[in-house]
């Protein structure tokens, strides 16, 4: 909470008990008591002006304004303002004595409302707001009509009957009251419809019931300086003045505390403009009222036609046309129902429409990923069963990376098995190698084995360092079919029985007369060189 805030509050509330005590007081306090309205007047108007005038800092813990939100509050402002020009002319008025009615000071005083009914019609709604602030002014208006028609059957039609009056005192008799009816109607409404997430958040709330309270205090001021005016029996500085200052001042504090209060961090961004897009309506309290007070109309107009009496029959005119406007603007509302309700189905079918479509890609993707995945089951057992020429043919997104990682292993299997094959061949011709050196020990003729001609080079080059390729090339007895090896099922080759070995003398061949044996074979010859 900032370090202002009771500062703040805490003056004005002292500011409004101290009007409060002194309003009590006798007759003597009289000279201080006709300018609290001016100096409640200049407070509040100077409260609400700078405190949404000052910018956001930066990381500040307050809620932000919302679209025209912060235009309506220095329009409620402005009608402070235009109130305390009003209230300055009136003091003029009195300082010199006299007491007009009408005057220059109700010029000002007829500003306040208009610019705060602007202003509360400009507070910020969630989804469509502009027929949300349609029917929100259909609604005041109803109310306001129906309730001035029932305070014109009641007060206001035998009071404007009076022929002491002037025509434009009876317009401002009417009013006033009737402006004041408009302004409690809209912020009823605005309460009464604030069940979006936009008029939940705290900052806002408060400040729309505060400045209700506010609006009534100033109001009830309103209604019994009327009713003493007509009458007559007005004073100034008495306590039917005292609501002006407080209703002020409390609309000061309801834009301090819009401005201050700490920001609503339950939902995030993301959250509200969801929920803001979302748009509920409930037939409540807030569409119920207009057609209960069209109820009460009705009965006060039967009531009307039925009297006999000279006043009710002057005042039936006035009475009737009030109700046929009244009518008329629930026809209008009414109408703007339907085409809004309409408007709703419309949009509700393109939603379907959008919601099956969304449901008909859903359900192909599926079908495409059990296909995608059917199809990488079949790979992985076809793998697992010893295929590994089995490749995943996927281009599915989703799945590519599954098939892009079992093509990747089935790589590895081929390799591997590859790596096998040349390393089972490779034993088998050093196997076979083996025998055929142990069988020349025996005196018996060596013969190159098949497998060696078709093993890896690097046999090749030790059998022409021996010197045994050669002889191998001018044999007879090699095979010209070599062994076949089964790959999967390699056959293992037994070891020779480990015996001293003993050199073997290269035969001469026309390779080996070109080409002499290197220092390290002749340690191996077994029998000296025979005698040709």
């Amino acid at each position: 909470m900032y370090s202002h805030f009771r500062i703040v509050l805490g003056l004005v509330i002292g500011i409004s008990f101290l009007m409060l005590v002194l309003y009590l007081g006798g007759p003597n306090l009289h000279a201080v008591r006709i300018f609290f309205p001016l100096t409640g007047a200049l407070i509040g108007s100077a409260l609400v002006l700078i405190t949404v005038l000052i910018p956001f800092r930066q990381k500040e813990d307050a809620e932000p304004w919302l679209g025209r939100e912060k235009l309506a509050w220095i329009l409620i402002g402005c009608g402070c303002v235009g109130w305390s020009i009003g209230e300055c002319f009136w003091r003029y008025y009195v300082a010199r004595g006299q007491n007009p009615f009408p005057s220059l000071a109700d010029g000002g005083y007829t500003t306040f409302s208009p610019l705060v009914f602007c202003g509360l019609i400009l507070q910020p709604f969630s989804g469509n707001k502009a027929h949300k602030r349609v029917f929100l002014l259909l609604d005041c208006l109803i109310a306001m009509g129906a309730l001035l028609s029932i305070a014109w059957f009641l007060l206001l039609g035998p009071l404007a009957q009076s022929p002491a009056e002037s025509v434009l005192s009876k317009v401002l008799a009417i009013y006033y009251p009737t402006t004041d009816v408009a302004l409690l109607s809209c912020v009823t409404f605005l309460l009464l419809r604030g069940h979006n997430h936009t008029n939940l958040v705290a900052a806002r709330r408060i400040s729309l019931i505060v400045a209700g309270i506010g609006l009534s205090i100033y109001a009830a001021s309103d209604f019994f300086f009327n009713w003493s005016q007509n009458l007559g029996i007005y004073m100034d500085g008495t306590w039917t003045d005292l609501g002006w200052p407080l209703g002020m001042m409390t609309l000061g504090i309801a834009a301090y505390l819009r401005r201050f209060l700490p920001g609503s961090a339950t939902q995030n961004t993301t959250e509200k403009q969801e929920k803001g897009n979302v748009e509920q309506f409930t037939f409540g309290l807030p569409q119920l009222v207009p057609y209960l007070l069209l109820s009460v109309l009705f009965l006060v107009l039967a009531l009307n036609v039925f009297s006999s009496d000279t006043v009710q029959r002057s005042i039936r005119p006035v009475l009737v046309i009030a109700t046929f406007i009244v009518i008329g603007l629930v026809i209008i509302r009414q109408i703007l129902t339907m085409l809004e309700n309409r408007r709703l189905v419309q949009m509700q079918e393109t939603t379907l429409e959008k919601l099956e479509q969304v449901y008909q890609d859903v359900a192909k993707r599926n079908a495409d990923l059990e296909t995608g995945v059917t199809h990488l089951k079949e790979v992985q057992t076809r793998l697992a069963n010893g295929d590994v020429r089995a490749r995943a043919q996927i281009r599915n997104d989703d799945l590519w990376p599954l098939a892009t990682g079992l093509n990747l292993m089935a790589d590895r299997m081929m390799r591997s098995e590859q790596n096998q094959r040349y390393a089972q061949k490779t034993m088998k011709a050093i196997s076979d190698l083996s025998m055929a050196l142990e069988k020349r020990r025996h005196n018996t003729p060596f013969v190159l084995p098949a497998s060696c001609l078709e093993s890896l080079p690097e046999l090749h080059r030790l059998l022409q360092l021996m010197g045994l390729k050669a002889d191998a090339a001018n044999s007879t007895s090699i095979p010209n079919t070599p062994h076949s090896v089964n790959p999967a099922t390699p056959r293992p080759s037994m070891p020779a029985t480990p015996r001293p070995s003993i050199p073997a003398t290269p035969q001469p061949t026309p390779s080996s007369q070109q080409q002499r044996p290197t220092p390290s074979l002749k340690p191996w010859r077994p029998t000296p060189p025979r005698n040709r």
